[in-house]
């Protein structure tokens, strides 16, 4: 098993160095990269860890890895029952993170993201826009149902 103490990897607890694993770790970060966020995973990863698209290019994930919350942060989204899904909503939320970060500032300035206070203005936000979404999907759903029953009756008639 994987971990790491700072920036030392270590398998089942023994100091190991990193270019004895870069090409595997590097084949499984991809893997569960494109498990979460499908086969074009370096914006979307960049969007919700907050790295640059530099630092998640294939040779600089080979010789640097990913920081140690990030490969944890993979691995509890792969590890869910909607992977894709999981991918989604990281997205959405860094996403509205930094737009809240930017209109609210942090810390003194205003109730940055990491206050309680912050928080929950996010959290809000985010399900005002989840009740909007569930409504816009139903509404396009119920439309394209219907029309489906009408195209099915006009050829039912034609027949």
């Amino acid at each position: 098993m994987l971990s790491y103490d700072g920036r030392q990897a270590l398998i089942d607890g023994q100091p190991v160095d990193h270019a004895e694993i870069s090409e595997a770790l590097h084949a499984e970060i991809e893997r569960v990269a494109k498990r979460v966020f499908g086969p074009d995973f370096v914006g979307p990863l960049s969007l919700a860890s907050g790295l640059n698209v530099r630092s998640l290019a294939r040779g600089r994930l080979i010789s640097h890895g990913l920081p140690a919350p990030l490969l944890d942060m993979l691995g509890r989204a792969a590890a869910t029952a909607h992977p894709r899904a999981t991918g989604y909503m990281l997205q959405a939320v860094a996403y509205l993170w930094d737009e809240h970060v930017i209109s609210h500032g942090m810390g003194e300035t205003g109730p940055g993201p990491l206050s309680a206070q912050g928080r929950e203005a996010l959290g809000q936000r985010c399900e005002e826009i989840l009740d909007r979404a569930l409504g816009m999907v139903a509404t396009m759903q119920g439309e394209t149902a219907a029309a489906r029953a009408r195209t099915a009756a006009l050829k039912a008639t034609l027949r």
